[in-house]
């Protein structure tokens, strides 16, 4: 009695459960939005810095701006506490569980500030005015509407397990952290029942098999 057709359809339900490999991490930035946008959830809103490892230089500021900080100007609601990264800091929300979508409100965007992303695809950093990055505004200490807006990070198959907001220079500041659950999308969901469907076909034909060949 042959059990292959029953391990190569487990085989395959595996591979479906494994998902795809090496998947692209796609950024955006959007100088009119503010998180979260739908289907994110905000975990973050900076009135404390627990939950945050911290080196260096940080502070929950509120308005107004001064020289080390400004709120980003398209969150909402405006006049809240926000995360201000001063020079030579750095802070790292570490996820309770994977995720595969990060984005926050981000203010004055500056080329001396260092975003970096860890997940299933490795570390990512992104620097404004640099190679990866999405469209960012020029800004270098502009505190208005045109440094500030939405920054979204997709993770298409991978996942995020963590995200640091470094800076040079004063400052990197940072509001309503949100993310999107790691869950199966719709099409990956139809792929792992599909497997499923398959290995339930081979445990019913190995046993009726067996069966024909203990009555034979």
């Amino acid at each position: 009695m042959s059990v292959k057709p029953y391990l190569a359809s487990l085989a395959l339900a595996s591979s479906m459960l494994a998902g795809p490999a090496n998947a692209a991490v796609t950024m955006s930035f959007n100088s009119t939005g503010s998180s979260p946008t739908t289907g994110f959830t905000v975990i973050d809103t900076f009135t404390t810095l627990a939950g945050l490892a911290i080196t260096g230089s940080v502070q929950i500021k509120t308005p107004p701006a001064d020289p080390s900080g400004a709120p980003p100007a398209n969150s909402s609601p405006s006049g809240t506490s926000y995360l201000s990264v001063l020079a030579g800091g750095a802070a790292t929300y570490t996820f309770a569980s994977p995720v595969n979508g990060v984005q926050f409100d981000w203010g004055s965007v500056d080329t001396y500030n260092t975003l970096t992303l860890r997940g299933s695809f490795g570390t990512m950093t992104i620097v404004p005015g640099t190679t990866p990055n999405p469209t960012f505004p020029s800004t270098n200490g502009n505190q208005g509407f045109t440094g500030s807006g939405l920054f979204t990070a997709l993770g298409n198959g991978d996942t995020f397990t963590s995200i640091t907001f470094g800076s040079s220079s004063n400052s990197f500041e940072v509001d309503n952290l949100a993310v999107r659950s790691a869950v199966p999308e719709p099409a990956s969901w139809a792929m792992m029942l599909a497997g499923f469907g398959l290995v339930g076909f081979g445990l019913r034909h190995r046993t009726a098999r067996v069966r024909r060949l203990t009555y034979a």
